[in-house]
């Protein structure tokens, strides 16, 4: 990978929002130079993609997660759903806050994986408030923020 961290979609296209969301983000966050290495040991770069599909669509396959980490290659690829009926509905602050919510519990995700394994080691709650801080975004505005659909 180019980049240690890189955000992206797999969506919908009436969730296009995301997409647009993400591109401001990346820029926010200066994501080609956001380096995780400060918070990881055993994993050089991060892929997180944002999926966003209806639920029939989920039951035919697409946007299927994925919590994936290949210590071999040093690397994390994780794929979480967001509520799309929700996504859908919410206002644009909401919009915005759900995707930067699947994108934390992604993070999230990698710790959890990482300490199950032994393999590595992750700094989620580091990279978060780094992440966050970019963003200009509190931990508290994420409260009651569903970005992740249950699976």
């Amino acid at each position: 990978m180019e980049r240690e961290f890189f955000i992206s979609s797999e969506i919908y296209a009436s969730a296009h929002a995301v997409s647009e969301i993400i591109r401001d983000i990346c820029e926010k966050i200066d994501e080609r130079n956001f380096t995780v290495s400060e918070f990881c040991e055993g994993i050089d770069d991060i892929g997180v993609i944002v999926n966003c599909f209806p639920k029939n669509m989920m039951e035919a396959g697409w946007g299927k997660p994925r919590k994936y980490i290949s210590y071999k290659n040093r690397s994390a690829d994780i794929r979480l759903p967001i509520p799309y009926d929700d996504f859908i509905a919410a206002d644009s602050d909401k919009k915005y806050l759900m995707v930067v919510k699947n994108i934390v519990v992604s993070l999230e995700v990698i710790e959890q994986r990482c300490n199950k394994s032994k393999r590595a080691a992750f700094d989620s709650k580091g990279m978060i408030k780094k992440f966050l801080d970019k963003l200009g975004v509190t931990v508290t505005e994420l409260d009651g923020i569903n970005g992740v659909e249950e699976i």
